[in-house]
């Protein structure tokens, strides 16, 4: 009897021990991953100028590049920026919507107008409740000198082929007529990115119209407006990408030539027509 306890004893103690050295082989090989980290700060422009940190579509698309040479698993863009011009804000959203990896947009002080709509083609937005964000709304606008150049003895002669080629001219005074073409021109744009947060964001006629008068508003309550995912830091976006892929997730971050090295790092570790939330000529941007 007793050699019987013993042997059943002995079989107990061996499948505990097969029990733990399973969890413990299953814990040892979860699923791990790499995810590429991407900051983005700065005016939203079509190219760079000098030694401009801005944010270019072609920045974006080269650091996606980088992303995907060395197997990201899903990449954080953290984004500080008041917007900027308005094709080259969606050309941005378009190169972030590209990436076959799962995507969480990190919007930091600013990330308003065309910034925010970049973010809108990640899989998660998240913002900490104090971020400036939203401002859906477009602004147009020119200096216009006629004033100057009557005072300093100047004339504007201008030479044209069609009517409206002088259409937003800082040489010579807008008509009305002129101000409402221009304001339509505008609210065309605004109407298309109202359409896009409204398809993004799920979000109801209803509800696009407490989102859509180009107010910038905090980040706690885009968050109530449906216009985030959830308020929080660096930590947040980190778990948000994890739990995108299912892995643990080694962050690491991605930096261009003109960055902080000569490579990338992937190792341990509001002007014209803009989107945005504030020209010698007329132009259209989401800033």
């Amino acid at each position: 009897m007793k050699r019987k306890i013993a042997v059943l004893t002995a079989a107990v103690l061996l499948i505990s021990t097969g029990l733990a050295s399973a969890i413990s082989l299953e814990s040892l090989f979860e699923p791990t991953g790499k995810a590429a980290v991407i900051q983005l700060s700065g005016s939203i422009a079509p190219t760079s100028s000098g030694f401009s940190s801005g944010i270019t579509p072609e920045k974006v698309r080269e650091l996606n590049d980088m992303a995907n040479q060395q197997g990201a698993d899903a990449v954080v863009y953290e984004i500080n920026s008041g917007g900027g011009a308005v094709v080259a804000s969606k050309e941005v959203m378009r190169s972030i919507d590209s990436m076959d990896v799962p995507t969480v947009c990190r919007l930091r002080d600013t990330g308003a107008s065309g910034a925010y709509l970049a973010s809108l083609s990640c899989d998660r937005i998240v913002a900490d409740s104090a971020t400036l964000t939203g401002s859906i709304g477009v602004r147009s606008s020119y200096l216009q000198y006629t004033g100057l150049m009557d005072k300093l003895g100047l004339k504007y002669v201008n030479i044209t082929a069609g009517e409206r080629k002088e259409l937003g001219s800082p040489y010579q005074n807008i008509s009305e007529e002129e101000r409402k073409r221009l304001k339509q021109k505008a609210e065309t744009i605004h109407r298309e990115f109202v359409q896009k947060v409204g398809e993004e964001r799920n979000l109801t006629d209803a509800e696009l119209e407490n989102v859509s008068t180009g107010e910038a508003i905090l980040g706690s309550r885009a968050e109530e407006l449906g216009l985030v995912d959830e308020i929080g830091g660096r930590q947040t976006a980190y778990d948000a990408a994890e739990n995108l892929t299912g892995m643990e997730l080694n962050f690491n971050q991605v930096q261009t030539a003109q960055g902080l090295s000569l490579f990338s790092v992937f190792g341990n570790g509001m002007e014209g027509s803009f989107f945005g939330v504030n020209g010698a000529s007329f132009e259209s941007r989401v800033g």
